[in-house]
């Protein structure tokens, strides 16, 4: 017997997106769709596994996913589970070298099959932020989309910026465009945590603005300020770990390895006053959401992909591009003097938006 499927697709290893994109299935299968998941081996690590789940990539790293595309994918195997689960619905969740082969297959073997691609990053117009080896990998994945965007019935962006972004790049895409916000399911404490940080958290690239953040935490402990910061990410930080003073070292919690859980970073999100976005260049963030979630205002640069989430001294605080010490630390003090009313307001953001599974 044959079970018509709606297939959720993320070959490439991405930690953070997991929980979207099983919470993404499982809205589908709640409207009585059968749904699979055809995945990275890597994903098998983490917290949140389901029913349905197909292993077809080992891709856990930029090494790992060149190595892939230096491979034949398996048509067999993608013809055998396809066989016995028709695919009706694929979504795309994440790049991958093997993503317009796999679209191309399908629309092929299947030609009623409808597929999407959930673009996070459609486009980056000034690479320069990256420096030249993020930049370099952003050009070949860029090529790897437009390969992908030409097998897609459908684009779905999670941010009106992200939209936007598309269709300058894709100004003669035929098929649909959607916006709808990324999902994150609702994990809140039932007992709320001791607030002491200002965190920082995600991957690192010469964009993200963790050079700021590590000078920021370095000026603190040297003038002897009253604050504690925490840092998680999965990323190879060890040069900017190097930069830290030993005074800023005892006000800092650090978690850096290869593999961290939603469960970690929601527990030092509970205990934040407030969740840094350093970032001088990104087209949306996936943990402003986790952290109104977690009752947990942002305090971020003034940039269009970070802006369009946050409202200045509501559900967070909007900093200058080029901030100093001193408005860094004027807002530190702003959300600790007034921390009641932005972390009320930041659960209000997350219960009134699309977020909410």
């Amino acid at each position: 017997m044959t079970i018509k499927t709606a297939y959720i697709v993320s070959l490439k290893f991405s930690p953070g997106l997991k929980k979207e994109f099983i919470a993404l299935g499982e809205n589908i299968r709640k409207k009585g769709i059968n749904v699979k998941y055809l995945l990275s081996i890597w994903y098998k690590e983490l917290e949140g596994n389901c029913d349905g789940i197909e292993y077809l990539t080992t891709s856990r790293n930029l090494k790992e996913v060149i190595m892939d595309s230096g491979r034949l994918i398996d048509y067999k195997k993608l013809l055998y589970i396809f066989s016995r689960y028709p695919p009706i619905f694929l979504c795309f969740y994440n790049p991958h070298p093997f993503n317009p082969f796999v679209a191309r297959f399908v629309k092929k073997k299947f030609n009623k099959v409808i597929t999407a691609l959930y673009l996070h990053d459609p486009y980056k117009p000034d690479k320069t932020p990256y420096g030249t080896a993020k930049a370099t990998y952003i050009k070949l994945v860029e090529f790897i989309q437009d390969l992908t965007v030409k097998y897609m019935d459908h684009i779905i962006s999670p941010s009106g910026y992200s939209s936007q972004l598309f269709k300058k790049r894709y100004p003669k895409f035929k098929g649909e465009t959607h916006i709808a916000p990324l999902l994150i399911p609702d994990q809140k404490a039932l007992h709320n945590k001791k607030r002491r940080f200002f965190s920082i958290v995600g991957g690192v690239n010469p964009a993200t603005g963790l050079d700021t953040f590590v000078e920021l935490v370095n000026h603190i402990a040297l003038k002897k300020l009253n604050y504690e910061f925490a840092l998680i990410s999965s990323s190879n930080i060890s040069g900017y770990l190097r930069k830290l003073t030993s005074k800023a070292r005892t006000i800092l919690k650090i978690i850096n390895k290869k593999l961290i859980n939603d469960s970690e970073i929601n527990e030092v999100i509970r205990k934040s006053y407030a969740g840094f976005r350093l970032d001088k260049e990104v087209t949306q963030s996936g943990i402003i959401p986790v952290s109104f979630m977690n009752e947990t205002p942002v305090i971020v640069r003034n940039i269009p992909g970070l802006r369009q989430h946050v409202k200045h001294k509501y559900n967070g605080y909007i900093l200058p591009l080029n901030c100093t010490f001193e408005e860094l630390i004027k807002s530190m003090d702003f959300v600790k003097q007034n921390f009641s009313w932005l972390s009320h307001n930041a659960r209000r953001s997350y219960e009134d938006s699309s977020y909410l599974v």
